[in-house]
């Protein structure tokens, strides 16, 4: 019996290995690779009547047209960019100069009596005299005291008020260029 089964699968192996060898599946009967069509056949084949040349030829015009739509949206897109950009630095420029003068107009404003005046008050005096007056006035009469006088008027008012002229007063001292914007 074991004998039997030995031969018969000794017939199906052989039986199987004829019958790829016929159909050309074993490794050592590979097919062969297609050959490479040479220059002349695939000029033959890209002849304007061939339909990828007649499909290039029809696509072109558009397919250059879609570009240059492309390239003009991009081109509006940034020029939108730019003229947002522009405004913004007019906007920064037009606060800067009303910045400006407002600072020219409050040291204007302040004459060298008023703050002669003050200077010879004593500090607490002269702190509740700058409490009552508005920020930009009391701002340019301590702008214009010595630093000595000053500080001692600011150290006589309230922290909060005080607070807000020293900010001012920083604000207009500073030069243009350390001011960020």
């Amino acid at each position: 019996m074991v004998l039997e089964r030995e031969k018969r699968r000794r017939i199906s192996v052989l039986t199987l290995t004829c019958a790829f060898a016929a159909l050309g599946i074993l490794p050592g009967s590979a097919q062969e690779p297609k050959p490479k069509p040479d220059a002349e056949t695939r000029k033959i084949e890209q002849l304007p009547g061939s339909d990828a040349g007649f499909y290039c030829k029809n696509i072109a015009d558009k397919a250059s047209e879609a570009r240059l739509a492309w390239q003009t949206w991009k081109l509006v897109g940034l020029e939108a960019k730019l003229r947002e950009r522009a405004e913004e630095l007019e906007r920064k420029e037009a606060e800067y100069k009303a910045w400006v003068k407002r600072r020219e107009k409050l040291l204007e404003n302040v004459e060298g009596q008023v703050v002669s005046i003050i200077a010879r008050m004593r500090p607490e005096m002269a702190a509740a005299q700058l409490s009552t007056s508005d920020e930009d006035t009391a701002t340019g009469v301590l702008l214009k005291l010595k630093p000595r006088v000053a500080s001692e008027i600011l150290d006589e008012m309230e922290p909060a008020r005080a607070a807000r002229l020293t900010q001012l007063m920083v604000g207009f001292s500073e030069s243009l260029e350390d001011r960020s914007f």
